[in-house]
Parts: structure tokens; C-alpha cells; sequence
């Protein structure tokens, strides 16, 4: 079969599925088979695939159907425009968290300084603090997971962008292993879906995604209490946290962040309007 065939065949396979964009899952598919960008495929459409190819993409397509991630069969995702190693067990990196990165960077460059220390707590694939590590030289960036995949696939990725020097990945349940340690900016994007939720959660997410990663209690405030009562006495002064959040919870977030004695507190949209990015800072006295 030529590529135009293959493609148009496992669109039509996917679509019967309920895969809702399956011409554009096919050609990220296909050309992780082939190794090569999706432009090649357009351009080549009447190319004859190997069969040994044709196998294997075939065997992906049957993966999707049973709603498998994309990220999980390729083992890779794209955040900030760079790719990461993902594989089960690990979040995969969604487009809406691009904004806590951004903001991570915005704040660095507010620093004005030649040394910006950040902590990504619960840092899943890793992708928030090493894309903002490579993004600004001036970052060192500690990842914390209490997931020893995580610690590792973080690693991984650190050593794929050439940030070992920069970048360490700790095994930590929250600041327990980091006892001591100080950062001028932390980040977060913590589990925050209700626990009644998340049986109403996709296939895709509900089936496959950790659900570590996804349940942040009943309220889904769990780990948003934990950060407020303890990142504060891990800043430096005029120090930032910076916290993805998920539909409706910023002004309860918000709350809890003034409880916890931060101040200056903002909120940014994501691309679809919604309240996404919390940002808070310390006094120039560390919280106690």
C-alpha cells in the first residue's frame, strides 16, 4: 500500500472509534513508523510502504481503537516545541501547561539575575522544568516525583536536551526529600480532578493516564493545601510559586494562598478563557 492509502484507511478505522481527530493521529503515527516529519507524507503520498512498516503501523492503529494515547504507542510527546520520552504511568504533558512554563520564564527574566533556582514539584515527564532550563541558561531546576518512572524518565529527558548540568531529577514525596533547600521560583501542576470525576473522564485519560497524576481529592484541593502550607518556607525572599489549576478552582487556590502567607497573587487564561495559572509570592521575609 502507498501512504496516502495507509492513511486514509487507518482515518477511516479510527473515525468508526470515536477517535475525533483521526486523520491527524494517522500521519503523527505513521511518521513516527517511517521516521520522518508529517510534510514528508503529503509530499510523498504515493510512496509504497515496506510491509515490515505496514505491520507495525497497523498494529498501532489497532492500539488506538482501544483508546490507548498516542503519546503511549509512540513513547514521546511534544511540549514548548520540544520532545519528550513518555511511556505508561507517566501524565502526558498537555498544551494548557505550556502557560506555567511561559510564566516560569516570564518570571526568571524578572529576576535579572545570572542564577534563577526552580523546583517543578510533581514534575511527571519533567517537561516544565526542562523546557524552561532550556529555554533561559540562568535556570537550575531541581524535578521532584514521588514516582521513581518519573524520576527516571525526567532524567532521561534532561540528558536528551543536554541539561545535566542544570537539571536533577529527586525521588521525593513532596518537600520531604528537599529538606533545607531553597528556590526563587516553584511550580506545580499538581493532581487537582475531584475524586467524583474522574469516572466521567475520557477513555483515553480514565483507562490509561496515572491515576496518581489525575486525583486530587474530594474536592481536588488535596495537594493545593499541601503546597500552601509548605513551598513558602522553601523560597528565597520575593520568591514566586507558580501553580496550574484546574475549571473553577483560582479563587479557592487563591484563598489557600493567602492562608499560607503569599501575597501579589495573579491569575492568567489559558487560549480558551479559562482560569489556568495561578501566580503568588513570598515577603521579602521567608514565610517561618
Amino acid at each position: 500500500m502507498v501512504i496516502g492509502e495507509l492513511l486514509s484507511g487507518a482515518s477511516r478505522i479510527m473515525k468508526d472509534h470515536g477517535i475525533s481527530d483521526p486523520y491527524k493521529e494517522a500521519l503523527i503515527l505513521l511518521s513516527c513508523v517511517l521516521g520522518c516529519e508529517k510534510s514528508y507524507l503529503f509530499a510523498h503520498s504515493d510512496e509504497t510502504v515496506p510491509a515490515e512498516n505496514q505491520e507495525v503501523f497497523l498494529g498501532y492503529i489497532e492500539k488506538r481503537k482501544k483508546r490507548i494515547p498516542v503519546a503511549y504507542i509512540t513513547g514521546k510527546a511534544w511540549f514548548m516545541s520540544l520532545e519528550f520520552e513518555i511511556e505508561p504511568g507517566i501524565l502526558i504533558p498537555r498544551p494548557e501547561t505550556e502557560g506555567l512554563a511561559e510564566e516560569i520564564l516570564a518570571l526568571a527574566m524578572l529576576q535579572n539575575t545570572e542564577s534563577v533556582k526552580l523546583l517543578d514539584m510533581c514534575c511527571g515527564s519533567g517537561c516544565i522544568g526542562i523546557s524552561a532550563a532550556y529555554y533561559d541558561k540562568n535556570i537550575t531546576a531541581d524535578l521532584v516525583d514521588i514516582n521513581p518512572a518519573c524520576v527516571r524518565t525526567s532524567r532521561d529527558n534532561a540528558a536528551r536536551h543536554n541539561l545535566r548540568d542544570r537539571v536533577i531529577a529527586i525521588e521525593s514525596n513532596l518537600f520531604k526529600g528537599i529538606k533545607g533547600k531553597k528556590y526563587d521560583i516553584i511550580a506545580s501542576n499538581p493532581p487537582y480532578i475531584p475524586s467524583d470525576q474522574i469516572a466521567g473522564l475520557d477513555d483515553d485519560v480514565r483507562l490509561y493516564e496515572p491515576l496518581t497524576a489525575l486525583d486530587g481529592g474530594w474536592d481536588g484541593m488535596d495537594f493545593y493545601k499541601k503546597l500552601a502550607k509548605e513551598a513558602g518556607r522553601h523560597l528565597n525572599p520575593f520568591g514566586h510559586i507558580v501553580l496550574e489549576v484546574g475549571i473553577g478552582q483560582s479563587e479557592k487556590i487563591a484563598g489557600l494562598l493567602l492562608s499560607g502567607g503569599f501575597g501579589s497573587i495573579s491569575v492568567k487564561n489559558d487560549l480558551q478563557g479559562i482560569p489556568r495559572i495561578i501566580t503568588a509570592s513570598v515577603s521579602s521575609v521567608p514565610i517561618k
